[in-house]
């Protein structure tokens, strides 16, 4: 456990600081509409940034008057296969930027630091007859730009989106393993083992599973739509940032006191709370009409994430600021939410499985409690701190 810890940290901490690469012009192609007061706030901005920044250069097109820069913007969409609409629109490498908000300037720094250092092949600058078709592509570019990711299940990934996945998976798979949760499941596989009509078990146990992940979507869904607003206020964003590295620095120091002891690391449910909780089960469990249970387990499942949410908020909280961060779309934030979700789940799915073949469940090791508050405190800790210094790194702009 330990050498996956220092591996872990290394590989975030250390990483970014072994991709080197050339200087490289950069071009932004702006879209924008006369009248529009958002894009004369970007251009606003561009204007001095572009004049301080020699190799950066900014194209305009307007497209609310001029039919031929219409047909323009509706080509690039499709050449960026990109569904997006209004203005004003910018496009800097493969990154593009709709509207104006308070972040919108530090979104554009990161991406033309970014490829200062990537060269790819300006489709966008070729098309409107800026670069030309000839231009040199380097082998560095074709491995970093062009270069898919075969995944099992999702297939094709472009290379960008890979570590987003991987950041997904990991803290899902890390805020599975929580403690306030784990000792109800296993209370109630405990209980459903008894029972001696499969069907009914196996019905009450699936449908446990089933409302503790929608109801932790439903979470995960509603507070990104919230965060997409409070990530445009910086002050906000940073707040966000800093209780996350106290709540990671406590999580961490929580983890040492506990060590020797054996605190299964959930501090949120007392003893006389886990006994109410235990009751309700069993009520649940001998009820004898079907539908009564049912309903009385999906309200436990409800009951249960709002507390396993109270235990480890902070990371459900920093999975959302790395999608906003990367400017996911509503679609690809229900996707990475249900492998979220599915990562989450992944422990209780195979501890309820195993259990109901064999007929037996054996408790998991406390250990385990521990430690998924200390790497769940060292994420946190990390992903604060990137958000307050480094948020391009969380974009993988490295």
């Amino acid at each position: 456990m330990k050498k996956f810890i220092y591996t872990l940290l290394f590989t975030f901490l250390f990483l970014p600081l072994f991709v080197n690469g050339s200087e490289n012009e950069v071009n932004m192609y702006l879209f924008y509409g006369n009248g529009c007061p958002h894009c004369a706030a970007l251009e606003e901005f561009l204007e001095p940034y572009v004049k301080d920044n020699d190799d950066v250069n900014l194209y305009k097109y307007e497209v609310w008057y001029e039919k031929e820069n219409q047909k323009k913007y509706a080509d690039v969409h499709k050449i960026l296969n990109d569904n997006g609409s209004g203005v004003p629109y910018l496009i800097i490498g493969k990154n593009t930027i709709t509207g104006y908000g308070e972040n919108t300037p530090e979104k554009i720094k990161n991406a033309v630091n970014y490829y200062r250092q990537v060269k790819i092949k300006d489709e966008v600058g070729i098309y409107l007859g800026i670069v030309s078709e000839n231009e040199e592509e380097t082998e560095e570019t074709q491995e970093l730009v062009d270069e898919n990711v075969d995944i099992p299940i999702l297939g094709l990934m472009n290379g960008k989106e890979v570590p987003l996945l991987l950041s997904t998976i990991i803290i899902g798979l890390v805020d599975g393993f929580n403690p306030c949760a784990m000792w109800i499941l296993i209370f109630l596989i405990s209980m459903l083992l008894g029972m001696s009509n499969k069907k009914r078990k196996w019905a009450l146990g699936i449908t446990f599973l089933v409302s503790s992940a929608a109801t932790y979507f439903l979470f995960l869904i509603s507070w990104l739509n919230l965060a997409v607003f409070l990530n445009n206020i910086i002050y906000i964003r940073l707040a966000i940032a800093f209780i996350a590295i106290i709540f990671g620095a406590y999580s961490v120091i929580k983890f040492i006191k506990n060590l020797n002891t054996n605190n299964d690391g959930c501090e949120v449910v007392d003893s006389k709370n886990r006994k109410r909780i235990i009751n309700s089960i069993k009520k649940i469990v001998k009820e004898k009409s079907f539908i009564l249970a049912l309903l009385g387990i999906v309200l436990l499942a409800i009951s249960v994430n709002i507390i396993e949410l109270l235990c480890s908020l902070g990371l459900p909280v920093m999975f959302s600021e790395i999608l906003t961060l990367n400017e996911v779309s509503n679609t690809g934030k229900i996707i990475y939410s249900l492998i979220y979700i599915l990562f989450f789940l992944i422990d209780d799915i195979v501890i309820f499985i195993i259990a109901m073949k064999t007929m037996e469940i054996k408790v998991i090791s406390n250990k385990f409690g521990k430690y998924s508050h200390l790497i769940g405190g060292l994420i946190m800790l990390l992903i604060g701190f990137l958000i307050m210094v480094k948020p391009e790194w969380l974009m993988f702009n490295f």
